[in-house]
């Protein structure tokens, strides 16, 4: 079974995908939650706090309490917002134990993920709640016009939102405060989100197997913001067609992304690697092979294992 630190990780990684570090950007203040259904070694209910990428508190019911996350979050908030934040969890709780139980048990689900908060950019502001299971369906509710989508079990509901319309709803803390609490947090977290860490690119070929073929690797890390642009030119043109990303977080905070591009009996040496970042004055771009002091290099897979983890750890 999958542990509740691995599940709660890839929950809080998948809404890095959509933010910015910059502060010119939209931000948002999400809360990201799990719920599990008797499992046991752990807490019922767990949360994280996310201004942005940026991790600003954590909560679950063994605790009981709301803990800061980061150094700049102790003691520069009133009292208000963490009693106010933990009742909104502990109601959160309580409303899906109450309320879902049955669906759980009915339709053999163990656990409940999802995130309430809000988003705000220069024109638009946005305060939602998602919930959604591993099979069974999600629900998708704007607060702000009290409106909700639903799939799967939920669609099969009359009306996904009532719950919300109760008085002692959590949602309605959430409506009253989450923006006034982004704009609070933004300004204690501001040096935090704007700092800058200029990336490094690497590139070499990977040779796993004579039938899977060569892939040549341009692994950038680190960096901050999350933001980058980064794109295979052959021959000074763009190319995507056999290409994927992936970006993953240092331990740090900073990011590294490793773009793949599936060679198919091509010459590595017509390729480059572009990538566009805030922290850079201009555009970086290392060709395969020409560009010093990085060349291309055929890794089996031990050494192309060995030369990410040197390069993620020595930047870690």
């Amino acid at each position: 079974m999958e542990s509740w630190n691995g599940r709660l990780s890839l929950l809080a990684l998948s809404a890095l995908y959509s933010v910015s570090g910059s502060l010119s950007a939209s931000h948002s203040l999400k809360y990201l939650f799990n719920f599990s259904f008797n499992v046991p070694q752990q807490p019922t209910f767990s949360r994280v706090g996310m201004l942005d990428d940026l991790q600003i508190d954590y909560y679950n019911s063994s605790l009981m309490q709301v803990e800061p996350r980061k150094p700049w979050m102790k003691g520069s908030l009133l009292t208000k917002y963490w009693n106010q934040q933990k009742e909104i969890s502990r109601s959160v709780e309580k409303l899906l134990s109450e309320e879902l139980r049955i669906y759980a048990s009915f339709f053999s689900i163990h656990y409940l993920e999802g995130m309430w908060g809000c988003t705000q950019s220069e024109s638009t502001t946005n305060v939602f709640v998602n919930l959604k299971t591993e099979t069974a369906g999600e629900i998708d509710c704007d607060i702000i016009i009290m409106k909700c989508s639903a799939t799967g079990i939920f669609a099969a509901t009359n009306d996904p939102l009532s719950i919300l319309d109760e008085e002692s709803s959590p949602i309605r803390a959430v409506n009253a405060s989450c923006i006034s609490d982004l704009q609070n947090i933004l300004k204690l977290g501001k040096a935090a989100l704007e700092r800058k860490v200029a990336p490094e690119l690497v590139l070499f070929i990977r040779s796993l197997s004579p039938e899977e073929g060569d892939t040549l690797v341009c692994l950038i890390t680190p960096f901050y913001p999350r933001a980058i642009n980064a794109t295979w030119l052959r021959n000074g043109q763009a190319v995507s067609a056999g290409s994927n990303a992936t970006v993953l977080q240092n331990q740090d905070g900073t990011y590294w992304m490793e773009l793949l591009i599936e060679l198919q009996g091509r010459d590595p040496r017509t390729f480059s690697c572009q990538v566009q970042h805030s922290s850079l004055s201009e555009t970086l771009t290392v060709r395969a092979g020409v560009s010093r002091p990085y060349e291309v290099f055929r890794a089996d897979p031990i050494m192309g294992l060995m030369v990410v983890l040197a390069v993620v750890i020595g930047a870690a």
